[in-house]
């Protein structure tokens, strides 16, 4: 497969989402090319240190960068300002401390691009990102479109997902397939979750894609995967170019993020972000059936796509109804306390409400296993 290449213009901002097997040998020279610096901060997932960290780091001295190395834990509970905090001190620490021109890149999944990628909108007000995603998730969602930020406790004890953030845009998205070897299949399927949430809203054709090449993309066929990774973030990007900030159609991205976060908020319910995703989507489904808005045959036809992938409708432990929620009032897109959701309008389409009846939202977290 040759290398695929997705601009994202944006207000004072342009870069490219470079899609491309074997990217990662030649890190160095593609972080030159928008970055040029005598240093460099290379941020990296502690669990890929051996396969990835060591030939992204040789890359990077080839290429003439004194690099600092910082690994980091990725996990939801070390997604936080402690975190970010301790990046700063070795930072400070390092043998050749950083210049505002110095770029930090964050070589591993969202949670790595998320927390790193705040340390770099903060430090010296803003240091050159250079996103390098590892899981599938972060490809075609979380490395793209220039959010940052960390977790914060919330006064019941859950956890507020991103609360604390900045959107800082990259100097560069480098994909390179061939690091999804190296995945748990759990992670794996994860991403899928998001290719199919990006299809429901705005690309009918994609679902339709994903269900003929179901086999090829779960047996990692690498041709496959690089259009699957390409049609997925053109729709983000196509998002994100309308609305940079969030401030409109960008909030379409987050349909079933809304029952995801406070999902993943309870902290005695152990689950990856693509599966709240999946269960999260599947609740903003049964609103959109219950309103009217989807054909109770659309709506099958996206739980049968996630089946296959082998994600979740419903949550593995119960919760109850009033802890969600809570925790709903949380999100990010709540006025005033008031929950906003995205619903889908069919396939292909969706939309931003803050009018679902009570009962309605209730009947939804019933579907996927709350309990009063």
């Amino acid at each position: 497969m040759t290398g695929r290449v997705v601009h994202v213009e944006l207000t004072g901002a342009a870069y490219d989402v470079v899609i491309e097997p074997g990217l990662l040998a030649r890190l160095g020279t593609l972080v030159a090319a928008v970055a040029p610096s005598p240093s460099a901060i290379l941020a990296v997932d502690e669990r890929i240190v051996t396969p990835h960290g060591e030939p992204a780091l040789r890359s990077l001295r080839e290429a003439g960068y004194a690099t600092t190395v910082i690994t980091l834990t990725a996990e939801e509970s070390h997604k936080t300002l402690a975190t970010v905090s301790r990046m700063y001190e070795q930072m400070l620490r390092s043998e050749v401390l950083p210049a505002r021109t110095s770029p930090v890149v964050a070589l591993g999944g969202g949670i790595v691009g998320d927390t790193a990628g705040f340390a770099a909108a903060t430090y010296l007000r803003g240091l050159p990102l250079v996103q390098v995603p590892t899981t599938l998730l972060a490809m075609v969602d979380a490395a793209i479109g220039g959010k940052t930020g960390v977790n914060i406790a919330l006064p019941d004890g859950g956890l507020g997902k991103n609360l604390i953030g900045a959107f800082w845009q990259p100097r560069a998205v480098l994909v390179d397939p061939d690091v999804l070897d190296t995945l748990t299949r759990r992670d794996f399927r994860c991403g899928l979750a998001e290719c199919v949430k990006a299809g429901v809203i705005a690309d009918e054709s994609l679902l339709e894609f994903l269900a003929e090449r179901a086999v090829a993309i779960l047996d990692l066929d690498t041709a496959v995967l690089g259009e699957l990774i390409e049609r997925t973030v053109r729709i983000k990007v196509g998002i994100v170019r309308e609305d940079e900030r969030e401030t409109g159609r960008r909030a379409l991205l987050n349909l079933g993020h809304t029952f995801a976060h406070a999902i993943e908020a309870q902290p005695h319910v152990e689950i990856r972000h693509g599966e709240a995703v999946s269960i999260g989507l599947t609740a903003a489904m049964e609103v959109a059936v219950r309103t009217g808005r989807m054909t109770d045959a659309d709506r099958g036809r996206v739980t049968g796509l996630l089946e296959t992938f082998g994600l979740p409708l419903r949550m593995p432990q119960r919760v109850e109804l009033a802890r969600l929620l809570r925790a709903m009032q949380y999100d990010k897109k709540a006025i005033s306390g008031r929950i906003r959701l995205v619903i889908p309008e069919g396939l292909g389409s969706a939309s931003v409400t803050d009018d679902v009846p009570d009962d309605v939202v209730a009947a939804a977290w019933a579907c996927v296993g709350a309990r009063e």
